[in-house]
C-alpha cells in the first residue's frame, strides 16, 4: 500500500494567482522551479491522487518539504520568471539544454565604435551587446571573409584614446578608429550591413553596396568605387559557396520531438525560402527531470539564445499550447511569431512529416549504438572474466614534462558513456623529476583511500602496461580493496589489455566496440589530463615571467593571468589593455622587459 504524502504547506495558505513555484529539499535547496496560471490547482495536485503519479513525479513529491511561491500578473510573466530562475538554480527535477556551450556565437558590444568577435557561450549574456548564432560550423572562416567586405574592429583597445593603428588597419580589415574618431557614419554603416548580412538580409545588403558603387563613381571617386565592387563580388561569391547559409533568418522551422524512455529527442528543421536548409538534433536526458509542459520547456530552452523564425510548424497536439508561446516570443524576443499544426495533406504537411522521419531516424541511430556498446561493455565482462559487469570504469593518465606540473587524470564512463562531470585531476606533489609510478602511486592512494567499498569503481583503467599495472594493484592491495574491483591497463602500442595477476595480453579486433569503449576513455583521460597540465604550466611560466617586473605582487599577477592567460598574449597586448589592468608605469615596464 502505497504511504500518503502530506503537502508542507496548508492548502489555503496558496495563491490562486499566476507564478512560479520552488520546491525545496530538507536542506531548503530547490529541487524542482514550476509555474502555473493558479497556483492553488497546480500545487494541491502533487499531493492528491498520488497513485496516478508517474516515477519521476512521486520521487519529486517525496523529496518536497516547503514551497515557495512568486506571483505574477500573467501566465506569460511566469514563464519567463520560471526560465530564469531555472537557469539560476539548475533544480535536479527540471531540465536543461546542454548543447550550446561549444558553439560559437558573434558578439557586437553596443558602444560608439562597436566591437566583433567570436564568443564560445553566452553564460554570461551581456546587456551591451547584441548575439548572433549559435554557428555549428565554419564561422570561423566566414569571420575572416565578412571582415574584409565590412571592417570592424575585433581588438581590446579603449576607443576613449588615441592610440596609433595597428597592423590590421594597414590591412584594410579595421578602419582605426582609435585614432580616427571622425569615421563613426562610416564606421556604423559598415556595422549595420555586417549585422543585417547575419540577419539574412543579404539582397538589402548587396543593394546598399551597389547604390555606394554607383554613387562613388558618379562622384568621380573611382578607387571607393573599386573597394565597394570587390565588396559586392566577395559578398555574392559568399552566397553562391552558402559559407554561412545557416546563420541566415529562417524563414519557418519543423520542432517536432519525442519523449522515450528516459530520453527526449528533439529534432528542428530550418527551412528558409521554401528549401532546407540545416538540421538540429538534440537529446535531453529525462532520467530525473519532471516537466508539466514539455511542449513550452522545450520551445523557450531552444530559442532563448537562437533567432526565432517568423513561423514554427509543429504538431497539431500542442495547438492549445500556441498563445502562450506567441506572447513570449513577443516579450523576451521582441518578434511576432506564428504557429502552424497542418492537419490536412500540404506544403507545410509534408515538411512536418519529414521532421518526424529525422527525429525517428536519430532514435533508432541513438538506440543502435547504445545497443552496441551493451554489447561491448557485456564482451567485456566475458572475455576478461570481470567480477562485475562495468557499469562504472575510471580511467587515470599521468600528464607532465620532465615532472614538471604534473597531473593525474581521471576520466569516467558510466553505462559506456563518457561522463565528463565525473572527471577530476589531481596535481602532483610527491616529487617534480620525472617518474610516471610514483606519480600514479598518489593519484589512486589519493582517490582511492576515501572511497567506501560501496562507492569503487567496476572497473579501473590505467593508461598503460604491466609497470603501471603493477601500481595500481599494488595501491589496491595495501587498502585492502583489491577484492572488490577490477584493475586493467591498456599499452598504447598495440592496444593490448593487461589485467591484475595475469601475465599475458588480450588482443581485441580493432573494430570492437569492446575496445572503442576502453580506447574511448584513454584518449579522453590523455586530452584532460594534457589540457590542464598544459594551463598549469602557462600560469607557472607566466609567474616566472611577470617576477622580475618591479610593481607586479600576487594580486596583480593573479590578476594579469586572469585576464590574458599566457605569457604570449601579455606580450602582444597594447598598452591600453594593459593599463585595464595595472598602473600605467607597469604597463610600460612590462611591455619593455617581458
Amino acid at each position: 500500500m502505497m504511504e500518503e504524502i502530506k503537502s508542507p504547506i496548508k492548502n489555503h495558505d496558496i495563491p490562486i494567482d499566476p507564478g512560479v513555484y520552488l520546491m525545496k529539499n530538507e536542506r531548503n535547496k530547490i529541487i524542482y522551479v514550476g509555474k502555473a496560471k493558479n497556483l492553488r490547482n497546480r500545487v494541491s495536485s502533487y499531493f492528491s491522487n498520488i497513485k496516478s503519479h508517474n516515477s519521476k513525479t512521486l520521487e519529486l513529491v517525496k523529496n518536497i518539504r516547503d514551497i515557495e511561491f512568486f506571483i505574477c500578473k500573467t501566465e506569460v510573466e511566469a514563464l519567463i520568471l520560471e526560465n530564469n530562475l531555472i537557469k539560476k538554480y539548475k533544480p535536479k527535477y527540471n531540465i536543461l539544454l546542454k548543447d550550446e556551450k561549444t558553439y560559437p556565437y558573434i558578439k557586437f558590444t553596443k558602444e560608439m565604435f562597436p566591437k566583433v568577435e567570436i564568443v564560445r557561450s553566452t553564460k554570461r549574456l551581456n546587456e551591451n551587446a547584441e548575439y548572433f548564432g549559435p554557428y555549428p560550423m565554419g564561422i570561423f572562416f566566414a569571420m575572416k571573409s565578412l571582415l574584409k567586405i565590412f571592417p570592424v574592429r575585433d581588438c581590446n583597445r579603449n576607443m576613449e584614446k588615441v592610440t596609433k593603428p595597428c597592423l590590421k588597419y594597414h590591412m584594410k580589415t579595421c578602419p582605426g578608429p582609435c585614432m580616427y574618431k571622425d569615421i563613426s557614419e562610416e564606421y556604423m554603416i559598415n556595422v549595420n550591413n555586417f549585422k543585417n548580412f547575419l540577419k539574412g538580409h543579404s539582397s538589402e545588403v548587396l543593394e546598399v553596396l551597389e547604390n555606394r558603387m554607383k554613387k562613388f563613381s558618379e562622384e568621380m571617386e573611382f578607387e571607393r568605387a573599386i573597394i565597394e565592387r570587390e565588396k559586392l563580388s566577395s559578398l555574392k561569391r559568399m552566397l553562391e559557396t552558402q559559407i554561412i547559409e545557416y546563420s541566415k533568418e529562417i524563414d519557418e522551422d519543423v520542432f517536432v520531438f519525442e519523449e522515450k524512455r528516459e530520453n527526449v529527442f528533439l529534432c528542428v528543421l530550418n527551412i528558409r525560402e521554401g528549401k532546407v536548409i540545416n538540421k538540429n538534433h538534440l537529446i535531453i536526458s529525462m532520467e530525473r527531470g519532471h516537466e508539466e509542459n514539455l511542449f513550452e520547456r522545450l520551445m523557450t530552452l531552444y530559442y532563448e539564445k537562437r533567432n526565432i523564425p517568423k513561423n514554427i510548424i509543429c504538431d497539431v497536439r500542442f495547438e492549445k499550447n500556441q498563445e502562450l508561446l506567441k506572447e513570449w516570443a513577443k516579450l523576451e524576443k521582441h518578434k511576432e511569431i506564428k504557429f502552424h499544426f497542418p492537419k490536412i495533406q500540404s506544403r507545410r504537411e509534408k515538411l512536418l512529416e519529414m521532421g518526424y522521419l529525422n527525429l525517428r531516424e536519430e532514435v533508432e541511430k541513438f538506440y543502435r549504438r547504445k545497443r552496441n556498446i551493451q554489447e561491448g561493455l557485456r564482451n567485456l565482462r566475458k572475455e576478461l572474466r570481470l567480477k562485475s559487469l562495468p557499469y562504472r570504469i575510471e580511467c587515470f593518465d599521468i600528464s607532465n614534462i620532465q615532472g614538471k606540473d604534473a597531473v593525474a587524470a581521471m576520466t569516467v564512463a558510466i553505462d559506456g558513456e563518457i561522463t565528463p562531470k565525473e572527471y577530476r585531476h589531481f596535481k602532483i606533489t610527491v616529487k617534480d623529476t620525472p617518474d610516471d609510478f610514483l606519480m600514479m602511486r598518489e593519484a589512486l592512494t589519493r582517490r582511492y583511500s576515501k572511497l567506501s567499498i560501496k562507492e569503487l569503481p567496476n572497473l579501473i583503467l590505467i593508461d598503460g602496461g604491466k609497470g603501471q599495472l603493477g601500481v595500481a594493484v599494488d595501491v589496491l592491495e595495501n587498502l585492502g580493496k583489491i577484492e572488490y574491483t577490477d584493475i586493467i591497463g591498456i599499452a598504447k602500442r598495440e592496444e593490448e589489455i593487461f589485467k591484475s595477476y595475469e601475465s599475458e595480453p588480450y588482443i581485441f579486433d580493432k573494430k570492437d566496440e569492446t575496445l572503442k569503449i576502453l580506447q574511448r576513455l584513454r584518449d579522453e583521460a590523455h586530452r584532460f589530463g594534457i589540457t590542464h597540465h598544459r594551463k598549469l604550466r602557462s600560469k607557472r611560466n607566466i609567474k616566472s615571467a611577470l617576477d622580475d617586473i618591479n610593481g607586479i605582487g600576487p594580486k596583480r599577477k593573479k590578476e594579469l593571468i586572469k585576464k590574458f592567460g599566457t605569457v604570449k598574449r601579455i606580450r602582444e597586448a597594447e598598452l591600453e589593455e594593459l593599463m585595464e589592468v595595472v598602473p600605467e608605469n607597469i604597463a610600460i615596464a612590462i611591455k619593455e622587459e617581458l
